[in-house]
């Protein structure tokens, strides 16, 4: 069976590196892990992120500890996405609480540089 081929045209490639790259370095302080609400370790937590081309199709990779939104949108842009969201999965909780939680759809553009959408808890973001 073929695999389908994003559908990211080629020329829009550098620029949304370039977008990403260059307003990364101004987006870092918002980045800040002492300023997240993060879930304590005892929670088992793991980052996901997850690129989505609405209404085609949705995907989602556990993400590195060391990842910002920066890196799961970038990620997304080129897997083809057109929106991301970030994640997390718990693997802890006190009985009936929520095993997972998202933050918002995220359009990949450049107004998404300006602020993080974590879920809350979050668990790194």
């Amino acid at each position: 069976m073929k695999t389908p081929k994003p559908n990211v045209s080629r020329a829009r490639r550098p620029v949304l590196a370039a977008l990403l790259f260059g307003l990364a370095g101004s987006i870092a302080s918002a980045q800040a892990p002492e300023s997240a609400l993060n879930a304590d370790d005892g929670t088992g937590a793991v980052k996901v992120c997850a690129p989505v081309a609405m209404p085609r199709w949705r995907s989602m990779i556990p993400a590195p500890k060391t990842w910002t939104f920066l890196d799961c949108m970038g990620f997304s842009g080129e897997m083809g996405a057109s929106h991301f969201q970030l994640g997390c999965l718990f693997a802890n909780v006190t009985p009936h609480a929520q095993k997972y939680a998202w933050g918002p759809m995220v359009p990949i553009e450049k107004a998404a540089l300006a602020k993080p959408q974590p879920p809350i808890p979050n668990c790194g973001w």
